[in-house]
């Protein structure tokens, strides 16, 4: 894999409102996975099971089965997929947050 796995956590089940966008999925996503908000996500060093970034994409798709940034969004943004994962697991690999960097 080439990188420090910090942590393994159950997938978190995200479901949108019905005022909620495509995007705010994968906000959701990162923030049950316990990113603030504030740093930056790698999502190349998020990784899960080819079911639950199905699911991710899943959800997504209903609010926006037209929308091509729901597909741009997936591919830039979403968490990858890795056949070692366990099932309904996501993987944090070290570096998966990084600091923001503030203006002084």
């Amino acid at each position: 894999m080439g990188y420090k796995i910090v942590a393994t956590v159950t997938a978190p089940e995200i479901q949108l409102t019905d005022t909620e966008t495509a995007g705010e999925a994968l906000i959701k996503f990162y923030r049950a996975l316990g990113w603030n908000g504030k740093d930056l996500v790698d999502p190349c060093k998020v990784r899960t099971t080819e079911a639950v970034y199905m699911r991710l994409y899943g959800v997504m798709y209903e609010k926006c089965p037209d929308c091509l940034t729901v597909g741009a969004a997936m591919v830039n943004k979403a968490p990858g997929v890795d056949a070692d994962v366990p099932p309904d697991k996501v993987r944090l690999l070290d570096g998966w947050l990084m600091p923001a960097e503030t203006e002084d």
